[in-house]
């Protein structure tokens, strides 16, 4: 029974630092994981072709945006913005 008593902190710990050990491995692996998704998988620069011109350089026109409201409201009325 005293063996168990001396025991049990010392595997508690070694345990415990043994996972800490292992987690910190696990966030510096996906931290430099995440690094290397940043860039695309061709190494080159994409853009959706909708923003290209004839010649396929991206355009300089103006960008709109769409905005979805529920029809069913009492005060709607189209956004112009």
């Amino acid at each position: 029974m005293f063996v168990l008593g001396v025991l049990f902190p010392l595997i508690y710990a070694a345990l415990f630092i043994g996972l800490l050990l292992q987690a910190f491995r696990i966030m510096r692996v996906s931290s430099n994981v995440s690094k290397s998704f940043k860039s695309d998988r061709t190494g080159l620069r994409t853009v959706h072709p909708e923003l290209l011109d004839d010649n396929g350089n991206v355009t300089d026109e103006e960008l709109w945006s769409v905005r979805f409201q529920d029809v069913k409201q009492e005060d709607w009325a189209p956004d112009a913005g």
